[in-house]
């Protein structure tokens, strides 16, 4: 009899587990849909952030800043210099695309394709000894060899480049004129300086719009102020004239 006891307590004992696990079954699965859910709104905030920001990091990683940065921590100079360094850089480069406009732009080419490939090849460089594959969150490994691909064609196709080029530089000019615009906006609702950041996202955007409209025939226009751009780039990184344009 103590045996049959116990083994009607045992039986009665794991239906009452599986009756209360049978219960809890449909939270649990109203917990894992809530979970999705909210990863997959939180996923949706994510991209579209990453959509709306991809210029504004596009725009930071070409900055007079970033290269600053860059300067001085590959080259191990104080900032001070590698701004001197840059500043002095940009102004050349802007003075000769404003002087000789032409002969840049039948160059133009060459010149692209062999930044491109340049620092493509410096990147895929960096890439292999620092082992960067490994991870996939980042793709410069790959992401170099595409870029050199692409530059070479630039160099081999110059009819084409001549087109694709100035299309290329019209949205980064989109992108250029918003970050310049997203600056304004936030200088003045601190109640900070902003005119330089007004005229510059005008003239970039117009520029812009007309290098996508007729990009063969504005090609020589987009240098001029591309040089106007770098030649102000140039003044401003100089800290001197930084701390005055950055000041209220």
């Amino acid at each position: 009899m103590a045996e049959e006891e116990r083994e009607e307590i045992q039986l009665a004992e794991a239906e009452e587990e599986v009756a209360v696990s049978k219960e809890q079954e449909p939270a649990a699965e109203d917990g894992q849909q809530l979970v999705g859910s909210d990863g997959e709104e939180a996923h949706g905030e994510i991209a579209a952030t990453d959509i709306g920001a991809y210029g504004d990091h596009i725009i930071e990683g070409f900055s007079v800043e970033a290269n600053v940065k860059k300067v001085s921590t590959y080259i191990k100079l104080p900032e001070k210099v590698a701004q001197y360094i840059l500043a002095v850089l940009y102004l050349a480069v802007g003075v000769l695309c404003a002087a000789i406009p032409e002969r840049i732009e039948g160059a133009l080419p060459y010149i692209v394709g062999g930044a491109m490939a340049a620092v493509a090849i410096t990147q895929f460089i960096f890439a292999i000894v620092k082992k960067e594959y490994r991870d996939t969150h980042t793709n410069k490994t790959a992401g170099s060899l595409i870029v050199l691909g692409l530059s070479v064609m630039i160099i081999i196709e110059h009819q084409w480049a001549h087109t694709f080029i100035p299309i290329v530089w019209g949205v980064i000019g989109l992108f250029e004129g918003a970050h310049a615009f997203n600056h304004a906006i936030s200088r003045i609702s601190r109640g900070m300086r902003c005119a330089y950041y007004i005229i510059k996202g005008i003239v970039e955007v117009v520029v812009a719009f007309l290098l996508l409209y007729e990009p063969e025939q504005y090609g020589e226009l987009h240098i001029i102020v591309f040089g106007v751009s770098l030649m102000l780039d140039g003044i401003t990184t100089l800290p001197v004239v930084k701390k005055y344009v950055t000041k209220r």
